[in-house]
């Protein structure tokens, strides 16, 4: 994982507890900034550190070569990830470019001129999912939103669900993973997450849910970060074909999820029985769990 940080960086990061790095910030000029534990600090030469006049800095070179390795040697090869903003690293990492976007018939072609790297290290906690597990799925599958601010732990507890309710309820389970990231750290797929998991990468989800439904016939569908009401309704329409869906997305907190237009067709029918939401503070830590009535329910 990460094998394709410059020299300096890499050298750096053996001085810390790697399992506590969710991102690594690194922008041209400036100082390098870690999400460590949670918490945003610096790394420096020896490890973290909150000073900021001992933290490394990147180069624009740093940041080309960053994305050269990341590649695998070959921008062309990535060129679709790129038209989305960022590039998956072999080992699930999520590396969000900041730029120049270039237009092509009006939509984005590529990225150029990258200033900024937001590196998402993903990392799998086994029974991260436990407490949401016996509160929402314990007696069979159901459909349910997993709600909170960015950072929180959607994608690992995601990635746990599938495990926990692949190994209880044997049933068809397909990942939607668009960005590769619920999947991609895990080596052996039928221990991380269920024998009966089956896995679609770097498509969007209009794609990888008509696929599911003609092809894989899932009981259950898990995706990452519906960002659309467009993205809302397929996920409707997979609930009244008679399949469960469990799916996240970026809100603040509850009252910000009421208020969303992504999720206002959703909220009226009653399409999810669970709105699980994460707490701001601290990661995988649950504030609250909701019934299709919205009304709370018993964690």
């Amino acid at each position: 994982m990460l094998n394709f940080l410059t020299e300096s960086i890499a050298a750096a990061l053996k001085n810390v507890n790697i399992n506590l790095v969710y991102e690594l910030r690194i922008r041209a000029n400036k100082p390098i900034v870690l999400n460590y534990g949670g918490k945003y600090t610096f790394l420096g030469g020896r490890g973290v550190t909150d000073n900021i006049g001992g933290a490394l800095a990147a180069s624009y070179a740093d940041i080309e070569k960053i994305i050269y390795r990341a590649s695998e040697f070959s921008v062309y090869s990535v060129t679709e990830q790129l038209r989305r903003g960022f590039i998956a690293g072999a080992g699930g990492e999520r590396i969000g470019l900041s730029g120049e976007f270039v237009y092509e018939n009006g939509s984005v072609f590529t990225v150029k001129d990258v200033t900024s790297l937001n590196i998402r290290v993903p990392h799998e906690v086994r029974g991260c999912a436990d407490a949401i597990y016996r509160a929402c799925f314990a007696r069979g599958p159901a459909n349910a939103l997993l709600v909170s601010a960015p950072g929180r732990g959607k994608t690992t507890i995601l990635r746990d669900l599938a495990r926990l309710i692949s190994a209880h309820h044997f049933i068809n389970i397909l990942i939607n993973d668009e960005r590769n990231e619920i999947c991609a750290c895990c080596k052996d797929y039928s221990l991380d997450t269920g024998a009966f998991t089956d896995i679609i990468r770097y498509a969007d989800k209009r794609d990888s849910l008509v696929c599911a439904m003609r092809a894989m016939r899932p009981d259950l569908i898990i995706t990452d970060e519906i960002v659309s009401a467009e993205e809302a309704d397929a996920l409707a329409s997979c609930v009244r074909g008679g399949i469960d869906v469990i799916a996240s997305a970026h809100c603040r907190d509850f009252e910000s999820l009421l208020r969303s237009p992504v999720f206002e067709n959703a909220l009226r029918e009653k399409v999810f029985d669970y709105y699980i939401v994460l707490a701001s503070e601290g990661v995988g830590k649950v504030s609250g769990i909701y019934d299709a009535e919205l009304r709370a329910a018993a964690l």
